[in-house]
């Protein structure tokens, strides 16, 4: 995929939950930290630097989404265990843009995806393409706010109550 830039072999010796070749480390924009298989080329991301790498690369996307493909619930029965921990990880459909079969490390907060999936996530149609992310000082701002409305709308439920009791 476009973006990924491939920095050499990764020094803990991670290997690929399909091919057992170690992994190389790669980032993603010169900004996202995973790993990349060079055999198959599948991807390996912690949760939070998968979500975030979406995220970036949905909201500056010009081009038109690609068309959403065909689920193959067949995927679902696959077996992978864990780069990390040889734990088996929890095969599931990624309930984002994309329509595809991701598995996941709950234990060690790590994403596998197979060749090609990154590319269908970014590319999936969606109401979030080409929309500017918001920079986590504003959500932080807008909690805060909407924590203050509540307070400030359960304070004048309470003055109504009041007039009406």
């Amino acid at each position: 995929m476009e973006g990924l830039r491939v920095l050499g072999e990764n020094p803990q010796g991670i290997k690929c939950p399909q091919c057992k070749v170690v992994l190389n480390l790669i980032t993603f924009d010169d900004f996202f930290q995973g790993y990349q298989c060079p055999k198959c080329e599948g991807l390996l991301f912690n949760r939070t630097t998968f979500r975030e790498s979406i995220d970036f690369h949905r909201s500056r996307t010009k081009e038109p989404p690609e068309p959403l493909g065909k689920f193959d619930p067949f995927e679902l029965g696959r077996v992978t265990f864990c780069s990390v921990c040889s734990q088996k990880m929890e095969t599931f459909q990624y309930n984002g843009p994309g329509n595809i079969v991701i598995d996941t490390c709950h234990q060690c907060d790590l994403i596998w995806l197979d060749f090609g999936e990154i590319t269908k996530v970014v590319n999936a149609p969606g109401r979030d393409r080409g929309l500017p992310r918001k920079k986590p000082v504003e959500k932080e701002q807008e909690k805060k706010e909407e924590k203050k409305r509540s307070v400030i709308d359960q304070s004048f439920i309470d003055l109504l109550g009041s007039f009406f009791n």
